[in-house]
């Protein structure tokens, strides 16, 4: 918030006595996700029951936390090889452009996760699965999610950029600062300051050359429409 009151050019009387109470932005590494899924997951005494899981043991060991994750979830979400583990996908496709992961998105993906599986479980009740939750189930997890995010954070929160960021609509997952003055005009760089502090963009600098690029994360890509590559 104070971000978007600044870049505004008006001014913030008195911020200092704002800021002396600030805190840092919170941000919650993979085990403390993995540790909220699985007691959440976990906390019905059925599932615990069918998959016998020691309660205790969830609460006193990180591996036994991942090793129940691992019960209710594939190892990996695409097939291997070079695939990261499902735990650590999770993490990465929720992350915003400024690096957060948030408890509440991780957790309405896997909620959005369940009730497809569900939905595929009822389409065939007398099929197998080796998870309780599957690859597809998760992907569609985060496409629901990438919708909220468009709808319930980006066009409810900044309704002054969203004519902006519906430019990207239907693009790609990344830009050069060209492409970008071609699609927002002469303003482009402001606009992008923008974009990059509400977590919309990822601006990196490209080492061996010294050019900047601008990333869209992949929570993002979904609601966008965007395709893998760059303009």
């Amino acid at each position: 918030m104070l971000e978007q009151i600044l870049s505004s050019g008006g001014g913030f009387t008195a911020l200092t006595h704002v800021t002396a109470r600030q805190a840092d932005t919170l941000r919650w590494p993979d085990d403390q996700i993995l540790t909220m899924l699985v007691k959440r997951i976990f906390a019905d005494d059925r599932l615990r029951e069918y998959l016998s899981v020691d309660k205790e043991r969830i609460d006193a060991s990180s591996d036994y936390r991942a090793q129940c994750f691992y019960l209710i979830f594939p190892q990996t979400v695409y097939r291997p090889p070079n695939q990261s583990p499902t735990l650590r996908w999770l993490y990465t496709h929720t992350m915003d452009g400024r690096g957060v992961v948030t408890p509440r998105d991780v957790l309405d993906l896997v909620t959005k996760a369940i009730q497809k599986q569900q939905d595929q479980f009822h389409q065939s009740p007398n099929g197998q699965s080796p998870w309780l939750i599957g690859p597809e189930a998760i992907k569609y997890g985060l496409d629901e999610l990438s919708r909220r995010k468009r709808d319930t954070y980006l066009k409810a929160e900044f309704p002054h950029l969203w004519p902006s960021i519906e430019k990207f609509h239907g693009g790609k997952t990344e830009y050069s600062p060209s492409a970008l003055a071609q699609l927002l005009g002469t303003d482009w760089e402001s606009i992008c300051k923008d974009l990059v502090s509400i977590g919309l963009f990822r601006r990196t600098v490209i080492r061996k050359t010294g050019q900047e690029t601008y990333q869209f994360p992949f929570v993002y890509k979904g609601g966008l429409e965007l395709t893998r590559g760059r303009a």
